[in-house]
């Protein structure tokens, strides 16, 4: 049996399932995990550990050892740029809303009645026995509305939609679902 091979069951037996190199074609380099005890990968030169990788300036952008030079490396995060002001970086995006249909034989019920406006994540749940579909739309009946395709029972969709503030109509649109009760109302918020 080849020593690679040996190595590798004997590895699956501690349980590293990661491997990120097996032994190569001269025998020599054992099977090394993704856990960080590898050689240096860029120069494979060095016979141990690339000592440089420890000092946190391991490779740079250029593809050499960042060691003590200066000016050669990227700010930290959260630093501007050189030459940057602070206070002009771009705000952070807002956080998306999620809300979570769920469908049953006749009814609609969302996880919750209010949401932020904005992106919301919806997740269409079909917990019933039959094919339902979504649209939601406002209320007025202005704007744009979004569709939900089919649904087969168990399934589970999802969509990330831009709601603007107002009330939103839920409803599934198959012949006589809404007059049977599947409709549901939620607000959304400016």
């Amino acid at each position: 049996m080849r020593l690679a091979a040996l190595l590798a069951i004997c590895l699956a037996a501690l349980g590293v399932t990661s491997l990120v190199a097996v032994a190569g074609a001269h025998g020599r380099k054992a099977a090394r995990s993704a856990t960080g005890s590898a050689r240096c990968r860029k120069h494979r030169h060095h016979r141990r550990r690339c000592a440089r990788r420890s000092k946190g300036a391991h490779h740079t952008a250029s593809g050499s050892h960042g060691g003590g030079k200066t000016g050669a490396s990227t700010p930290p995060s959260g630093q501007p740029p050189a030459g940057g002001q602070p206070g002009s970086a771009t705000p952070p995006p807002s956080p998306i809303g999620h809300l979570q249909v769920t469908e049953r034989e006749f009814s609609i019920v969302p996880s919750r009645t209010t949401v932020a406006a904005g992106t919301v994540a919806v997740e269409l749940d079909n917990r019933g026995e039959d094919p339902h579909n979504l649209r939601i739309e406002n209320a007025d009946g202005s704007g744009t509305s979004f569709d939900f395709g089919l649904a087969q029972p168990g399934s589970v969709s999802s969509q990330k939609l831009d709601l603007g503030p107002g009330t939103w109509k839920l409803y599934c649109t198959l012949p006589g679902h809404e007059a049977a009760g599947m409709h549901a109302l939620i607000t959304v918020g400016g």
